[in-house]
């Protein structure tokens, strides 16, 4: 995780959130296709929401086009009706993960990483007003930025 990829959604539609959040992703290095990383995330939003409830979506995918894993955190304070979900809350913590297609084992390690980031923070979380401060608590769960 990067600054660059913390941003404040503004009110919008789960897919106008999708796209922005994916656009953070496509930004980074590690996206060698980022039409190919769109597909992924978009397809696997069709197939079953990825809304867990308590005001969380964690879209995600893993694909050949992607080198490293890379984290993106959108952070909607007016909430989306993200649809699907668990419960009928609506989402304020977007967190998109993509990583390499072969990387079960690492995917597991960071999507344990990032869920005990977001039990634990998620108030802070939406209560930031910089991507630094995000970053400094994903620090103490050893989610640091890429070298």
């Amino acid at each position: 995780m990067t600054p660059e990829r913390v941003a404040w959604l503004p009110p919008c539609t789960k897919q106008e959130a999708l796209q922005q959040v994916l656009g953070l992703l496509s930004a980074s290095g590690a996206v060698k296709d980022p039409a190919a990383l769109q597909q992924a995330i978009l397809s696997r939003e069709v197939l079953m929401s990825t809304g867990l409830g308590y005001g969380i979506a964690l879209p995600h995918a893993r694909i050949a086009a992607v080198e490293n894993f890379v984290v993106a955190i959108g952070i909607a304070q007016e909430g989306i009706d993200w649809g699907g979900g668990l419960d009928d809350d609506p989402v304020r913590l977007v967190v998109m993960i993509a990583g390499p297609d072969q990387e079960q084992a690492g995917y597991l390690r960071l999507l344990s990483t990032l869920m005990k980031f977001i039990k634990s923070e998620k108030g802070k979380i939406l209560s930031a007003v910089a991507a630094e401060e995000v970053l400094r608590r994903a620090e103490r769960y050893e989610l640091r930025p890429e070298a």
